[in-house]
């Protein structure tokens, strides 16, 4: 289920101020009790009582407590790309790479929300629905340089944008466990992440592209010189960002 679809379900752009408010209060509670690792483990009845609305308000704007969840962790990264200045076009490469780096270092400073997160996607039990949000979150950002790249014929033929955009997901969530599971420093968390991002795209792209990909793993595996670079301009970048939403 896209965004779009979700929204649809909540009748968000149609309700009344205060049914609006009554959802929105719904969406914050549930992302706060993500953050604190209880994304399964919470009730429609701890959420409401949180949210200080009855359950059928619930389930007559999201029809799940699965809903709520997808929604509330799809808003919450939502405005952290709305709410980030980047600097870079998201069809470039240096675009993707601004946009990577960035997520990783919010990752690294809200371990509990991400840990839920992964937690979300690799459950058999998770929804399509959610799976599909999730995918969107990890896998979307990469696609306008895709698309690009497609279009001057860098990409390796029968290539599918969908796939990659799983498959991009699917590396995101399990290094996020991997940092945590085995309690991986930044440094390390960084290299096996973007290890694996680069290795995977070094596969798919060819020519030119296929050269930047390069040229950056070639880094991350000797002085580090770009990789630290980005690093810290993400953090600048966030930080910069923080500051203008408290003015």
């Amino acid at each position: 289920m896209k965004d779009s679809e979700l929204y649809a379900v909540a009748g968000m752009s149609s309700s009344s101020p205060a049914m609006f408010e009554r959802r929105r209060r719904i969406l914050t509670e549930a992302s706060k009790l993500i953050g604190r690792g209880h994304a399964d483990g919470f009730s429609v009845r701890e959420l409401c009582e949180r949210a200080g609305v009855a359950p059928n308000t619930l389930y007559n704007a999201f029809g799940s407590k699965e809903n709520v969840i997808a929604l509330a962790i799809s808003q919450y990264f939502e405005d952290f790309h709305r709410n980030v200045t980047f600097r870079h076009d998201p069809h470039s490469f240096e675009g993707v790479l601004e946009r990577e780096f960035a997520t990783i270092v919010r990752n690294l400073s809200i371990p509990a929300y991400v840990r839920a997160v992964a937690a979300l996607y690799f459950s058999p039990s998770s929804p399509s629905s959610l799976r599909a949000a999730l995918v969107s979150i990890a896998g979307r950002p990469y696609l306008p340089w895709l698309g690009e790249l497609r279009a001057s014929r860098q990409l390796e033929r029968n290539v599918d944008l969908d796939r990659v955009a799983i498959n991009l997901a699917a590396l995101s969530y399990a290094h996020v466990q991997e940092w945590q599971v085995e309690g991986l420093d930044e440094a390390a968390y960084v290299a096996t992440r973007m290890d694996a991002v680069l290795c995977y795209l070094g596969g798919i792209t060819r020519g030119e592209a296929r050269k930047a990909v390069r040229a950056l793993h070639i880094d991350l595996h000797g002085p580090r010189t770009r990789v630290d670079a980005l690093v810290e301009s993400a953090r600048e970048l966030l930080k910069s960002s923080s500051h203008s939403r408290r003015k």
